[in-house]
Order: C-alpha cells, then sequence, then structure tokens
C-alpha cells in the first residue's frame, strides 16, 4: 500500500475518532505542531523510520516529544506505534490538516513575497485572496523568494497569479528580443 494511501486512511480514521469526542479543533491544531516538528527535526524522522530501533522505544521517544498534545492524539500516536506505522505520522498528520480544512471549507492559499510580509498586509493580502477564490475562510501562508524582486505569487491547489516584477521583467525581454 503506497505511503499516501496509508496516512489518508490514518488521518480518516483520527478525524472520526476527533469529531465523536468533540475535539476536532484541538487534535487539528495538535496535527500542524505535530507536522511542523517532524519538518524540523531530521532526527527525529530517521528515528521512526529506523528499523533497528524497537516500537517501544519509538513511542516512549513520541510521548514525551509530544507530551503536550492534547490526549486524544497522543492515543493515536501510540496507536500507530503499536502498529508499527509511526513512519506515517508526519504524512498522517498532513492528511489530517487537509481534510480538516476540506472539512470546514477553508482554502489554503500561500503569498511568495521579496520580503516576509507585515501583519497588516498579510491581513489585506487575505481580504484580496478571499475575493480572487471566492471564499470567506482562508489561511494565507507567507514564503519569502528575493528573486522575484517584488510584487507577488499567490499560488492555491493548482492555480497561480504571478504578479511580481521578475515575471515582468521576463515578459519586457520577450517583447524586445521576439520583436
Amino acid at each position: 500500500m503506497s505511503t499516501s494511501r496509508i496516512a489518508s486512511r490514518y488521518s480518516k480514521s483520527l478525524i472520526e475518532i476527533a469529531n465523536a469526542s468533540g475535539k476536532l479543533d484541538a487534535v487539528k491544531s495538535d496535527m500542524e505542531a505535530v507536522s511542523a516538528i517532524c519538518s524540523e527535526s531530521k532526527e527525529l524522522i530517521n528515528l521512526l523510520k529506523n528499523p533497528i530501533v524497537n516500537a517501544e522505544d519509538k513511542k516512549a521517544v513520541l510521548t514525551k516529544v509530544f507530551a503536550n498534545t492534547n490526549e486524544t492524539t497522543q492515543e493515536f500516536i501510540g496507536y500507530l506505534a503499536d502498529k508499527k506505522r509511526e513512519s506515517e505520522l508526519p504524512n498522517v498528520a498532513e492528511h489530517y490538516v487537509l481534510a480538516y480544512n476540506k472539512m470546514k471549507g477553508i482554502a489554503n492559499a500561500t503569498v511568495v513575497s521579496a520580503e516576509a510580509l507585515s501583519k497588516d498586509a498579510m491581513a489585506n493580502m487575505k481580504n484580496y485572496v478571499s475575493g480572487l477564490l471566492g471564499k470567506k475562510d482562508i489561511e494565507l501562508s507567507n514564503e519569502v523568494d528575493p528573486f522575484i524582486i517584488g510584487g507577488v505569487i499567490i499560488k492555491h491547489e493548482d492555480r497561480l497569479l504571478d504578479k511580481s516584477v521578475s515575471k515582468e521583467l521576463r515578459e519586457i525581454r520577450k517583447k524586445l528580443i521576439y520583436n
């Protein structure tokens, strides 16, 4: 079974458990934290994927690392370790957040800018993207790419709106070369 199918099934189960216990939002924030910790810690990922380390040791490490999460989240992480699926934890966390957002009608978008946007600029951008996508709930993240020089690039699912200075310069260059 492929990794994404496994993660999708486990995240679906976790959503059902969290929804039944009324802890859907708490588990979502936990899964965001799990995803962030896993993306920042290569050592943790290596430990989870290491077949030499036994499941009980992995479970003990996971219990300590995620000690301040919700009880439902802790039990689920322990369940993954018991089923020897602890290496799927980062993927399960990502799938959970995506499924939660889809369930709640929240759109995810990314704004790429040459410099980090201020809170006011992010609020204005959120309003703009909300109108652009026709959705009220938007989770907007900001990536910094100095190579775009200025302007912004907005990414949502498979759509891209490029209003960067570097794109405009490329367009001018094309016109000058081909005319």
